[in-house]
């Protein structure tokens, strides 16, 4: 009897599988179960974090944020991501470094965990799925998936990955710097991976008036996932400039807070994955893509937050809400992101800091 559950899991988990069928394709989402950094508060802002970044969460959106930390700090964060099909976590602890007048620099730990059960391990059943001997499973051919007669044939197996980042950030006059050396560990079954990589931030607050400027080199050097299968794949660099400016409204006890950021990729990803692609620019711009997220943080007297984004398009599926709460030292926070695959499932983040 066929596991309709793990049907649905599964076919999350063989399209995976089907795109690690092509070399290129493949390096151009490795690691990626790091997108989309940790906090829900970011997400409530649809990712546009890397000119606010002034939490816990800068660890993952700009480290060089961990200097507006207002103390010691800790953040814990979990997400179902398409309702249950994909469980991540994320945690990191910022520690300031002292200075007469406030830190000068910080110190910070986080790590990012994702796990994807029911991973189909065919065995060599893709050469029988592909009927026509052209190479390539179309979409009625890996539909056959579902057959008793190959299904029967799987097994299924729980894909983890994990990355621990270590941070840390200066002041350098009106600029802060900051930096990750961060480790990957990847397992799917019996193979598994590792990688080092190192992201780069930098950001100038009221740089004009209350314009805060940031922006990130993620995988600055290009990150290497070694697979004990002999296997290599790369995480390109990624570039993301944003910008951030608040308003205060004393008499209403409102603040307000814009914000927008621009992700660019530079592996060849087109815009048949991101929102906008730039080949007609010419042939110096054709692995050029981009994604362009914004985002809207409304606070009621300093401790009620209500957030909106958009998360890289403005269709339904790529809109994002979030609210959030202050009580004391304790901070909660929720985000929903939209359903991005189509499979009337959308993703739920919540997460806890605390100061002390």
């Amino acid at each position: 009897m066929i596991r309709f559950d793990s049907v649905r899991r599964g076919t999350i988990g063989l399209a995976l599988l089907l795109l690690a069928s092509a070399d290129a394709q493949a390096a151009k989402f490795a690691g990626s179960f790091m997108a989309d950094g940790g906090g829900a508060r970011a997400l409530g802002m649809g990712s546009a974090f890397v000119a606010v970044a002034n939490d816990a969460s800068a660890t993952f959106w700009n480290p060089a944020g961990l200097l507006d930390v207002p103390g010691r700090q800790l953040l814990i964060m979990h997400s179902e991501r398409f309702g249950d099909l994909i469980d991540r976590d994320f945690g990191s602890y910022v520690h300031p470094l002292g200075g007469a007048e406030g830190a000068e620099s910080a110190f910070a730990v986080s790590v990012i965990h994702l796990a994807l059960d029911d991973i189909p391990f065919t065995d060599g059943l893709v050469d029988e799925l592909d009927t026509d001997g052209d190479g390539v499973l179309g979409a009625n051919e890996a539909a056959q998936i579902l057959d008793p007669l190959y299904f029967d044939q799987i097994k299924f197996e729980t894909d983890r990955e994990l990355a621990l980042m270590v941070s840390y950030a200066r002041r350098f006059d009106d600029w802060q710097l900051g930096g990750n050396v961060k480790l990957i560990r990847q397992s799917v079954g019996d193979f598994s991976s590792f990688g080092i990589g190192v992201d780069l931030g930098a950001l100038r607050r009221d740089w004009w008036r209350s314009l805060d400027v940031g922006v990130k080199l993620q995988d600055a050097t290009s990150t290497y996932l070694s697979w004990d299968t002999g296997r290599n794949e790369t995480i390109a660099p990624v570039l993301v400039p944003g910008v951030s400016y608040d308003w205060t409204f004393p008499a209403w006890r409102l603040g307000v807070e814009a914000a927008g950021a621009l992700e660019i990729h530079f592996d060849g990803r087109g815009n048949s994955v991101d929102q906008f692609g730039y080949q007609e620019w010419g042939s110096f711009f054709e692995d050029v893509s981009s994604n362009l997220f914004l985002g809207l943080e409304t606070t009621f007297s300093e401790r009620a937050h209500l957030r909106f984004g958009s998360h890289g398009g403005f269709d339904s599926e790529e809109l994002t809400f979030g609210a959030g709460i202050e009580l004391g030292q304790f901070r909660v926070d929720y985000a929903r992101a939209g359903d991005v695959l189509d499979i009337d499932e959308n993703t739920h983040r919540v997460s806890l800091s605390v100061d002390f």
